[in-house]
């Protein structure tokens, strides 16, 4: 909790902080807290108001979710922000909120430098800046799924959609459709691209029996991609966890 939300908190509840900080976890004490005094005073309320400029109707809309607004969470500015609802534009790489307060609902696009990471449903978005894989092949920068994420190592991917414009009858309309998406193993404070077992035996060639005999099915990296690269990636979690 930064210093200025802190000492605001203490003033409103010092007669009873001791009672509330036993009977309130963390994430609950920053719901009342951003409840009490609301959404629209918080740090969070700090972007510009979005416009969708580029809308899709259907499944080829640009957003990890084409159903709306999913209630999320977001580090943004040095504080945490819970029950948040929220968009993931994968094709801009933005985050889009609906904040609701008393004169009325928000739509705002935060400003990205000032995000550290967000949750949507149950998937976990981290930011990374600036990096770049150890062959200096792939440059890293934007919001990456962890799919996996251990002691030993960190599993990310890279959503992304490419988009199509079509006219008709002088309107402008747009299509967005996944791409294949990008693999990306951290292990030993370094990155690396990783796409198939080739790559996984290359990284751990000690391990190439074990690998190997994971006999992963063409399908299912086909289909389930992520399936394939976390197979494998938490096969070599276990091995690097005996060591």
């Amino acid at each position: 909790m930064n210093k200025n939300k802190l000492w605001l908190l203490l003033l409103i509840l010092l007669p009873n902080l001791y009672v509330i900080a036993q009977d309130f976890d963390i994430e609950k004490q920053y719901n009342w807290f951003d409840t009490t005094i609301g959404i629209e005073n918080t740090g969070l309320y700090n972007g510009v108001a979005y416009i969708d400029v580029e809308k899709a109707k259907g499944e080829f809309k640009k957003f990890l979710y084409n159903n709306g607004f999913q209630s999320g969470s977001i580090d943004y500015d040095g504080q945490t922000y819970y029950n948040i609802p929220l968009k993931y534009d994968v094709f801009n790489d933005e985050v889009i909120l609906q904040l609701t307060g008393e004169n009325g609902t928000t739509i705002l696009q935060p400003f990205k430098e000032l995000i550290k990471s967000f949750h949507i449903t149950n998937r976990s978005f981290k930011k990374i800046v600036n990096k770049s894989t150890e062959n200096k092949d792939d440059d890293l920068s934007g919001f990456y799924e962890e799919l996996l994420k251990t002691s030993q190592l960190v599993v990310f991917k890279k959503h992304r959609k490419k988009r199509l414009k079509r006219i008709k009858e002088e309107t402008i309309m747009y299509l967005f459709k996944p791409k294949k998406p990008y693999y990306f193993l951290l292990y030993q404070n370094m990155y690396y691209s990783v796409k198939n077992k080739r790559d996984f035996i290359q990284l751990f060639p000690d391990y190439k029996k074990e690998i190997n005999s994971l006999g992963i099915d063409g399908l299912v990296k086909r289909d389930n991609p992520d399936a394939g690269i976390l197979a494998y990636a938490k096969q070599i979690n276990t091995l690097l966890s005996k060591q």
